[in-house]
């Protein structure tokens, strides 16, 4: 939205002139159009800044929440002694303890059977004497009616895809006239899986029935475990593990559930990083070369939440401050933390590292005050960005109304312009015409031309 340039093109000698008042014209009309054309360019940038501003406190947020969670779940980290037969899908607890799993006799392995019997071709070959059938998948009975068009490998292996019985049928071919159907189950564990011939008159087995599944059978601290699944999520608790391998004598395969200490000093390093960069951001707008947020409440409430946490510390306990935890604050308020200093820390000490960043009564209690800021619908930044954007259209109308009447007025002053050109053109042709009649009247009476 703008003036395109507009040039005066006039007849008289007074053109340059009537350009220059033109100009001069529209430029003083336009200065409160330029005024909320600046407003506006602010105003989109304190939004951006302030958009800014909230994702990296969000960040912040995220990795206090990080920190938060893994010092409630006491930094719980589960490992395996043997990988390859046994792995630890996800962990949510804070129990430290140890289990045993011996004695894995079988893993769970989906049923799978297939015709006893091959047929010459799997579109034609007629399937099923009496063209009735029933399927049998666990304790459910499925009964299945072949007509005389779908009485063939294909037409039997639609028929039970569209059962919904948690099974799938396919056609196996052997060789050119060799062709087998083939169903297995879509999940593990053992489960009968039959298809009858005539069920109902002369009942003959279609299927082999070598094959009807397994369950993962093993034993937990000596208790005997039976699941169809090998991954196990509802035995030990807050603890989701797969078994993929079988033991032999007296194997054993270990889970242990212990404080990691690397698991909070990571978290350490990541919120220490998240705080630096908001005190950065902050920073920016704080002081002689503040930004355009300067004094913002976004701002204070950021610097808020910085002081907050830089002097947070327990009442009680071995480590009630950041240095305890070899957390220290430069000059200029970033802070700094020293792994190995934290390394040092003995082992009865960890039961106040959790403390101290615990989701209550610790640091992590911060997360409510910084969800003000951050909520989606309610928080501080959402306001602000939304009134921004209110402003911005409110001064985006104002543009373009400004604009017209800019544009209103240069066009009467032009048509105004051009028509005084237009006369004073005249005027000059007829001085012109009267110049040349008084030198042609002067070389006639005097010999000589006027001037």
């Amino acid at each position: 939205m703008g003036l395109s340039p507009l040039t005066f093109s006039g007849i008289s000698s007074y053109s340059a002139d009537f350009q220059t008042i033109l100009t001069r014209v529209t430029t003083i009309a336009s200065f409160p159009l330029e005024q909320l054309k600046n407003e506006q360019s602010d105003i989109t940038q304190k939004a951006q800044l302030s958009n800014e501003l909230n994702n990296t406190v969000k960040v912040f947020q995220q990795k206090l929440q990080a920190l938060s969670e893994a010092a409630d779940a006491k930094a719980i980290r589960a490992s395996s002694s043997n990988t390859g037969k046994l792995s630890i899908d996800s962990v949510n607890t804070s129990l430290a303890t140890a289990y045993s799993i011996t004695d894995v006799t079988s893993l769970a392995t989906a049923a799978s059977e297939t015709s006893t019997a091959s047929f010459a071709t799997s579109g034609s070959t007629t399937v099923s004497a009496s063209g009735s059938m029933r399927l049998t998948v666990g304790a459910t009975n499925y009964n299945i009616s072949l007509s005389g068009a779908e009485n063939n490998l294909v037409g039997l292996r639609d028929k039970i895809n569209g059962l919904g019985a948690g099974v799938t049928a396919t056609i196996l071919t052997v060789g050119p006239t060799q062709n087998y159907l083939s169903i297995t189950a879509n999940g593990t564990g053992q489960r009968t899986l039959s298809l009858t011939e005539d069920p109902n008159g002369t009942p003959s087995g279609f299927l082999t029935s070598a094959n009807q599944g397994t369950n993962l059978n093993f034993k937990l601290n000596g208790v005997s475990v039976s699941r169809t699944s090998n991954q196990v999520n509802d035995l030990v608790p807050g603890v989701s593990f797969t078994v993929k391998g079988t033991t032999s004598g007296s194997e054993s395969l270990g889970i242990t559930l212990a404080s990691d200490r690397s698991a909070i000093s990571d978290a350490i390093t990541e919120f220490v990083d998240a705080y630096n960069t908001l005190q950065t951001k902050v920073g920016e707008q704080v002081g002689f070369s503040a930004g355009l947020l300067s004094g913002d409440i976004l701002v204070r409430e950021a610097q808020e939440l910085l002081r907050r946490t830089s002097s947070f510390g327990l009442a009680d306990g071995t480590l009630r401050n950041w240095s305890d935890l070899g957390v220290t604050f430069t000059q200029t308020g970033q802070m700094t933390f020293e792994k190995s200093e934290f390394d040092a820390l003995g082992d009865a000490n960890l039961g106040d590292v959790f403390s101290f960043f615990a989701s209550e009564d610790g640091l992590g209690e911060l997360d409510q005050r910084i969800s003000t800021f951050t909520n989606e619908v309610t928080g501080l930044a959402k306001v602000a960005i939304d009134q921004y954007e209110r402003t911005n259209q409110r001064l985006n109308d104002q543009i373009g109304e400004m604009t017209d009447r800019v544009r209103v007025l240069r066009e009467s002053y032009l048509t105004k312009l051009q028509a005084a050109d237009v006369l004073l053109g005249r005027l000059e042709g007829q001085q012109s015409v009267v110049d040349a009649s008084v030198n042609s009247l002067n070389l006639v009476l005097y010999g000589k031309r006027d001037g």
